[in-house]
């Protein structure tokens, strides 16, 4: 039998401490630098950005962004 090695992949991003709906949504997570990184311990990060901005929401709202970009490949 051979033997494959798995090769995951992660693309996606999380939201800021200082995303403006960290003070009124109370059912989405919120993460710090810090935890972000923790996640990926068993990655290599190939891409990282912290973004905050100022923009507008889907509906046309506007809010302050606070997100983490991110590309990791499992190591």
């Amino acid at each position: 039998m051979k033997a494959y090695q798995v090769i995951g992949y992660f693309v996606g991003n999380f939201f800021g401490l200082n995303d403006s709906w960290a003070k009124i949504k109370d059912k989405m997570v919120f993460l710090s630098k810090e935890q972000v990184i923790k996640l990926f311990e068993k990655f290599d990060i190939l891409y990282f950005e912290e973004i905050e901005r100022d923009g507008k929401t889907g509906f046309g709202k506007m809010k302050h962004w606070h997100t983490y970009e991110i590309i990791a490949k499992k190591k």
